[in-house]
């Protein structure tokens, strides 16, 4: 029962924290730094321990502190983040500009003037002015690299009705959940069967740092 979050006796000081402050952050982030300052005890300790010959019980216990912070800190994230998640829906943080490619180009233009120009790693695939579905680095890097002049984007497109989607009235949190789930990096957004903009695990951290900077603001 020692009180260090996340660990049984920090849930119990979190539980009466929450009812004392209302809030679920505040609640987290006070068991959470009680559960840091348990953590550094037990570093201290064992270090104190190791240097008096307790040899690798005094390691040991220095390892548990230094697991017990680390799970204390990511704990609170996990939280803060979810609270700062709450209502926010898809169409509040999409890209609304996909990055297009044109599905004739052969992977060599594609990786050449695309991947290797933008960064990027998804682009929707289209031709004739609508769009056939995505391509990725990982989609690319199944092709022999000698092939890839032989080779069309659109052969190797991965069609939309393939893809998991989502609207841009869907939770963020639920699209967050997809992407770590289905462990992919983006996510087309479709709003009446049209592609509206895509969702990236880079739009929901920027949306979080910028929320975050302007509370410290």
């Amino acid at each position: 029962m020692i009180p260090g979050y996340p660990l049984d006796g920090g849930r119990i000081l979190r539980a009466i924290a929450w009812r004392i402050t209302g809030s679920a952050v505040r609640a987290t982030r006070i068991a959470a730094t009680a559960g840091q300052f348990i953590a550094v005890s037990f570093i201290l300790l064992g270090m104190a321990r190791l240097f008096m010959g307790a040899g690798l019980s005094g390691l040991w216990i220095a390892f548990i502190g230094v697991f017990l912070g680390r799970a204390a800190a990511a704990s609170y994230a996990e939280t803060a983040a979810s609270a700062a998640l709450s209502g926010v829906r898809v169409g509040d943080v999409m890209s609304e500009d996909c990055g297009s490619v044109d599905g004739n180009i052969n992977l060599r233009t594609f990786a050449d003037e695309f991947l290797l120009r933008t960064g990027r790693q998804c682009f929707v695939v289209t031709q004739n002015g609508r769009p056939l579905g995505l391509v990725s680095v990982s989609d690319l890097k199944r092709i022999e690299r000698q092939r890839w002049p032989l080779i069309t984007v659109s052969d190797i497109v991965v069609p939309l009705d393939r893809v998991r989607t989502v609207s841009p009235e869907t939770n963020i949190k639920d699209a967050l959940g997809f992407l770590m789930r289905d462990d992919v990096n983006q996510l087309p957004v479709i709003s009446n069967g049209e592609l509206v903009g895509v969702i990236t695990r880079g739009n929901v951290v920027q949306f979080l740092k910028t929320r975050a900077e302007l509370k410290a603001a």
